[in-house]
């Protein structure tokens, strides 16, 4: 990994990248300074010793909500103590323009630090407004095309882990509904001053979207899906392989901003739905978009029966429940893979307002819309057999 040593604090603007998400950002001094100024305060140590000069930031890239950095600490500031507390590298998260409201912050707060705990997520560090610091894994991140291979049962097991989780939050599966009806009306009355954007957001709203929700929302309904922990959003990059031998599973989960109690199969339905995107393209709109690339039968089938085991090994008394069978799984699962697509979608035209992160959210917006029609003929078809 190559990391950035600021000789002087003259450097304006530095770009650098980074092993597991290449990143062409520059920097500027504002955000150096604020890294700084943030490890020294809260880090303490050997982090309120060193001066800007030595001061050492990588930005990490692929986000697509927050502001991803590394900071390190010179090699002549670090300790030999392998006790000690402090620690030599940490990952800085700065919140994106996000909808999101205090209690959602305190929230995902609350998740991360009771996840890092449980060993189950990274350690925390530090909380302050806007963002936090956070222990750096130095792992590789999932590729899209990982999660079709021998590690998708692993993140099958681990996401059966986060599903028997008990949380102090609010048990109602409101928090994923709740944010597609803010998205769709601060979508409702939208405007661009780019006139691309506009043209792309105008073929949006030729979808009757609310017509859809309605319709998704009615499904729902008649469905009464199970409840648990959900994560929400279990996409590769979500994803890291801790290429560790002594545990078990390799895999381990990171990103809980999007964490609550909610419905099973959107959770499973989502990850399916990441098969088809890749977010790692270096062009415009820095995504791809394969629809034949959702998991067949049997790829989900491997998926859930993985996901089963995990949880009937825990809870073997599940193992009689209709409810937690392989078939009812998997068609919660894949109804509720239209719930996922209009979340996103929606999400994507109110990211295309409030972001600075170069990403085509308003071509992604299309591009769920487009997945979303598909699914829906394929489960009216699947109906009428």
């Amino acid at each position: 990994m190559d990391f950035l040593v600021l000789p002087s604090v003259q450097n304006q603007q530095i770009s650098m990248g980074c092993d597991n998400k290449p990143s062409t950002e520059r920097i500027g001094l504002d955000i150096v300074n604020r890294a700084y100024l943030l490890c020294k305060e809260y880090l303490q140590g050997p982090w309120a010793k060193i001066p800007l000069q030595d001061f050492e930031i990588t930005p990490l890239g692929g986000g697509l909500t927050n502001k991803l950095y590394i900071c390190h600490l010179p090699p002549m500031y670090r300790s030999n103590d392998n006790e000690s507390e402090c620690p030599n590298t940490v990952l800085l998260r700065l919140y994106g323009l996000i909808l999101q409201d205090f209690k959602a912050q305190i929230q995902e707060s609350v998740v991360f630090s009771i996840l890092a705990e449980r060993g189950l997520g990274p350690k925390l560090y530090a909380v302050f407004p806007g963002g936090r610091l956070e222990e750096y894994l130095p792992c590789r991140t999932l590729t899209t095309f990982d999660l079709s291979t021998h590690l998708s049962p692993l993140i099958a097991e681990k996401l059966s882990e986060y599903h028997r989780l008990s949380m102090p939050v609010k048990k109602d599966p409101t928090f994923i509904m709740n944010k597609l009806f803010v998205y769709m009306e601060k979508s409702r009355n939208t405007k661009f001053k780019d006139g691309v954007k506009q043209s792309f957001f105008m073929k949006f709203k030729a979808y009757d979207v609310e017509q859809e929700v309605e319709y998704v929302s009615d499904m729902i309904t008649n469905m009464n899906p199970v409840v648990v922990f959900c994560h929400n959003d279990v996409q590769e990059g979500n994803l890291l392989h801790t290429n560790r031998n002594d545990v078990p599973n390799p895999v381990q989960m990171i990103d809980f901003e999007y964490s609550s109690y909610n419905y099973r199969g959107f959770d499973i339905g989502n990850h399916f739905c990441e098969w088809m995107y890749d977010y790692s393209h270096s062009a415009w709109p820095f995504y791809s978009y394969k629809q034949e690339n959702y998991p067949t039968r049997h790829q989900q089938a491997v998926f859930v029966k993985s996901y089963l085991d995990s949880m009937y090994a825990a809870i073997p008394e599940r193992k009689d429940d209709p409810l937690w069978h392989q078939d009812y799984v998997l068609q919660e699962a894949n109804r509720l893979v239209l719930l996922s697509h209009l979340f996103w979608a929606l999400w994507s035209v109110v990211q295309a307002q409030i972001s600075d992160i170069g990403f085509g959210y308003l071509e992604y917006s299309l591009a769920r819309m487009d997945a979303y029609y598909r699914h829906k003929k394929s489960l009216t078809e699947e109906d009428s057999v």
